[in-house]
Parts: C-alpha cells; sequence; structure tokens
C-alpha cells in the first residue's frame, strides 16, 4: 500500500495551518515574510527510519534514472535528507554552510568530473537553494556539472523551477506567504512570531513524542 506522505507529516506534527482566528499567531519566515503555514520538516527527518522510507519509497520515482556522485544540501536542514538520498544512490554526501550572507562549500572537496545534486528539506522562497548553489560553484564545480533539478521533501513556493532547475518534491504544498505590508493576517491582528524556537506556540502542540 502506498504511504499517504501528507498524512505522515501531519501526523508527525511537521505541517502547521493557520486556523484564521486573530489570536493564533502566525508565521514569521527567514525571509521576513509572514506566512499562514510552515513545515518543520524536523519532526519527520529525526526518525532515521521514516526518513529513509520517504527517500526509498517516496521519492523513488522523482529519483529514478538521477546519476550523481554527489549530493549536497545546505546546513542545518538538508543534511540528513542529503545524507540518506545519496545512501540511497550509492553516492557520497555533504552540505553548505552560512558564511556570512552566503552558504560556503568548506568542509568538502568535489573533483571536477562529479556530478552533483542538490537537495533542501523545504523549499518556500528557494533563497537558501540558490545560495547553495552558488557555493557549490564557488567551490569549483561548474554550473553544467550541477543537475538540472533539486529534489526536495517539501515544495510550498508555488513554483516549478528555480532558476530554470526544476523541483521534484515529494509533496507539493498550496501554502501563501506575504510581505508584512500585505499580510492579511496582520491586518485582523494576528501576531508574527518565528516557528522554530515558538513552535509550541504557534502550534499549541505537545514536542515530546
Amino acid at each position: 500500500m502506498t504511504t499517504n506522505w501528507k498524512k505522515t507529516f501531519e501526523d508527525y506534527g511537521a505541517i502547521w495551518i493557520h486556523n484564521g482566528s486573530p489570536d493564533q499567531p502566525h508565521a514569521l519566515l527567514t525571509s521576513g515574510l509572514h506566512s499562514d503555514g510552515f513545515v518543520n520538516c524536523t519532526f519527520v527527518t529525526q526518525h532515521p527510519t521514516v526518513l529513509q522510507s520517504a527517500v526509498s519509497e517516496g521519492l523513488k520515482d522523482v529519483l529514478s534514472g538521477t546519476n550523481s556522485e554527489w549530493v549536497i544540501g545546505s546546513a542545518f536542514g538538508a543534511i540528513t535528507l542529503a545524507h540518506a538520498i545519496a545512501y540511497h544512490l550509492g553516492a557520497r554526501s555533504g552540505f553548505t554552510e552560512k558564511d556570512g550572507e552566503f552558504m560556503k562549500l568548506s568542509r568538502f572537496e568535489i573533483p571536477p568530473e562529479d556530478r552533483v545534486l542538490v537537495v533542501e528539506d523545504t523549499i518556500t522562497t528557494g533563497g537558501s537553494t540558490k545560495k547553495t548553489i552558488e557555493g557549490i560553484k564557488a567551490a569549483g564545480v561548474d554550473d553544467s556539472r550541477i543537475l538540472p533539478y533539486i529534489v526536495s521533501l517539501v515544495n510550498r513556493s508555488g513554483k516549478d523551477d528555480l532558476d530554470g532547475r526544476k523541483i521534484r518534491a515529494l509533496l507539493t504544498l498550496d501554502i501563501h506567504a506575504w510581505t508584512p505590508a500585505d499580510c492579511p493576517l496582520c491586518k485582523i491582528g494576528s501576531q508574527a512570531i518565528r516557528p522554530k524556537g515558538n513552535w509550541q506556540v504557534l502550534t499549541k502542540r505537545d514536542i515530546s513524542r
């Protein structure tokens, strides 16, 4: 039986959607945008067996035909995903790290002839993923050696591609984001808060599971 991965994410408390009440806070994203929903993939990726199943079963078709020597994600959210996908493909895994406003590939040396698959846990604006790609190129990898698609657990960007690279996702979710000035939730009195570090406040959920 095929797993309903959206339900799995919901069962693990990884998907939160605002209920429309002014008394419930809404999400302030890293980009500065406000949102009526948030996906915290940590609640899924912290379970190795669930993550491996998501890769081997849920992303099986997405990864079919993928031929790369490296799988690179961004720190910290996509490190475990990169490792799980690399294991599935028989490739090496690595990650980029923050370097001021940029992302840098500082711990790994990729031979110029090797191919690289870029992965992300959640794509919202795509900013972190773009910085990861730029960090890989800055480390000496030619753009032509980076595969023409990105694999993610969740795509909530509303886009099918990122700077010409197709987005292949386990889940595609319709979650909105606005500038603070245009945010309808602010206009009804809802407070914008950072989801990470305030997850229990945002969701009123017990995270002891």
